[in-house]
C-alpha cells in the first residue's frame, strides 16, 4: 500500500488533472447550452479551468518526483541490503565501498583522496 508512493502521488496528480479536465469542459458545455448568454463564459470556462488544474498538478507531480528521488538517493548512499546501523569494517572493504562510491559519481575525486587518507591513520 505504501510501496512506490512517489509514483502513487504522480499517478493521483495525473488523474486528478484528467477528471477536472473532463468536468471542466462538461461544464461549459452546459453553460453554453443552457443560455445564449453564457456561451462566451462556457468558452472561457472550457479554456482557463483545465489550464488552471494543468499548472495546479505541477505542485502534487513535482512533489511526488520528490519523493521518488529522495528514494533513489536513500538506495544509492545506504543500498537496498546494507542494515541501517553501522557496522566496523576492514580498511580493504572500506576502500573497495569508496572505490564503489567514486565510480557512481557519488564523490569526487578529493573526497575519494581525503577518505583514503583518514582510513591509512
Amino acid at each position: 500500500m505504501y510501496n512506490n508512493i512517489g509514483k502513487k502521488i504522480k499517478g493521483l496528480a495525473k488523474a486528478t488533472f484528467i477528471i477536472v479536465t473532463v468536468i471542466c469542459v462538461l461544464a461549459g458545455i452546459g453553460l453554453m447550452l443552457s443560455d445564449e448568454d453564457l456561451i462566451a463564459i462556457g468558452i472561457l470556462t472550457m479554456i482557463i479551468c483545465p489550464l488552471i488544474a494543468w499548472i495546479s498538478s505541477w505542485v502534487l507531480y513535482g512533489f511526488g518526483e520528490l519523493v521518488d528521488k529522495v528514494c533513489d538517493i536513500e538506495l544509492n548512499t545506504r543500498g537496498a541490503n546494507i542494515p541501517v546501523a553501522p557496522v566496523q569494517q576492514t580498511p580493504v572493504s572500506a576502500v573497495s565501498k569508496l572505490d564503489e562510491l567514486r565510480e557512481k559519481g557519488l564523490i569526487t575525486d578529493a573526497e575519494y583522496q581525503q577518505a583514503l587518507a583518514k582510513q591509512q591513520h
